[in-house]
């Protein structure tokens, strides 16, 4: 999912386009993800998940395919964008999936266990990219799609095969409310929901502005080979591998406040070390830390959805939480490259660090008020 964020560079020389034009090509295929958060979130509260999963690994190999004969940045888009849409289906059914199958004393590790997988795949992107660039050179970048749409498609075949362990009926309810109260869509948007939801997109705006424009400064600034740019932007998702699983166990002993907290500050303060690091020496501790400080957040973050939401609406309530972070990870490489013409590509960390610490100022308000679902 980020190959085309490390890809920034090669776009504006390949194709000729300005920042803006790019940055245009990273906010498309986000929203075309966020108008299908909802209604696949409600779908999957409805149908069988494994099917839902495997219709977006077929859209995964079918984006790859059309990348590698795309010529255009129409059709650069439209391959993107097929891609970007396999999240909105995948993520509702497979987080209601975890959520329902584990009970909150498992629940931080479990999904942190998913996240290190995901975040792993994250990483794996821009990293084999720059290595196919380092190796084949750099007009080779298509070669890269080519080679991951297979994964997909046996995925795909394995899903459709595996029969999974299925978690009691989500609609029955659980708890004192009644199945009919449980349902209804006023108690998932409830206003302390609406406010995590707010947090959670501040904080995705503030990630969105530095992840598409980090190659770009690697190259631009720090004088980096768009490849080893690549390898090091893929090492932020790497860590997602340790930290994710980590921010799972540390919220279940410390609590899922005090995670959410480490990790928003960490991050404005590895990307203080970014923007004022005066070598490569002292910069890629700082991009590695900073990956360590932002998966630290996903286990608590998606625990916190199904305390929030009642269970037979985890489907929609996972939707919800994508959605609106979606939308600002859309509007953040616009806003990001009119900061870049106006200031200059530098002024993108001290925007990013203010999204971070309002985030970490709400964390205060939105979980003292927060409504807890049974389990």
């Amino acid at each position: 999912m980020n190959t085309h964020l490390a890809l920034v560079p090669v776009f504006r020389e390949e194709l000729g386009l300005s920042i803006e034009l790019v940055g245009l090509m990273v906010t498309i295929p986000t929203l075309a993800q966020a108008l299908l958060y909802l209604p696949f979130g409600m779908l999957s509260d409805r149908f069988q998940p494994r099917k839902l999963i495997g219709l977006s690994l077929f859209l995964v190999a079918l984006g790859a395919l059309i990348i590698t004969q795309s010529r255009t940045p129409l059709m650069l888009v439209i391959g993107f964008s097929t891609i970007a849409v396999c999240l909105a289906i995948f993520h509702p059914p497979a987080y209601t999936i975890i959520s329902d199958l584990f009970e909150s004393g498992r629940r931080n590790v479990a999904l942190g266990l998913h996240g290190s997988g995901g975040t792993l795949g994250m990483a794996t992107g821009p990293i084999s990219i720059g290595l196919v660039m380092y190796f084949l050179g750099e007009s080779s970048w298509r070669v890269n799609y080519l080679i991951w749409a297979f994964p997909a498609l046996g995925c795909l075949l394995a899903v459709m095969i595996l029969k999974p362990r299925t978690a009691s009926n989500p609609a029955a309810g659980s708890g004192s409310e009644s199945p009919r109260e449980e349902l209804s869509l006023r108690n998932v948007f409830t206003r302390s929901y609406l406010l995590f939801l707010a947090l959670v997109s501040i904080r995705n705006f503030g990630v969105q502005a530095v992840s598409t424009y980090m190659t770009t400064y690697l190259k631009d600034v720090r004088g980096m080979s768009v490849d080893y740019a690549s390898i090091l932007f893929g090492s932020i998702s790497l860590m997602g591998v340790v930290a994710a699983p980590l921010g799972g166990i540390l919220a279940d002993r410390l609590g899922e406040k005090k995670v959410l907290l480490i990790s928003y500050l960490g991050q404005a303060a590895m990307l203080v070390g970014i923007a004022l690091s005066t070598s490569l020496f002292l910069l890629v501790p700082f991009v590695i830390l900073y990956g360590l400080s932002e998966f630290l957040a996903m286990a608590p973050m998606s625990s916190l959805v199904a305390q929030f939401t009642p269970k037979g609406r985890r489907g929609i309530a996972y939707a919800a939480y994508f959605l609106p972070s979606t939308l600002v990870g859309a509007a953040a490489p616009v806003v990001g490259a009119l900061v870049i013409t106006a200031w200059g590509i530098w002024y993108v960390f001290p925007m990013s660090v203010l999204f971070f610490v309002a985030a970490a100022t709400m964390v205060q308000l939105v979980l003292k008020k927060r409504r807890i679902h049974a389990s």
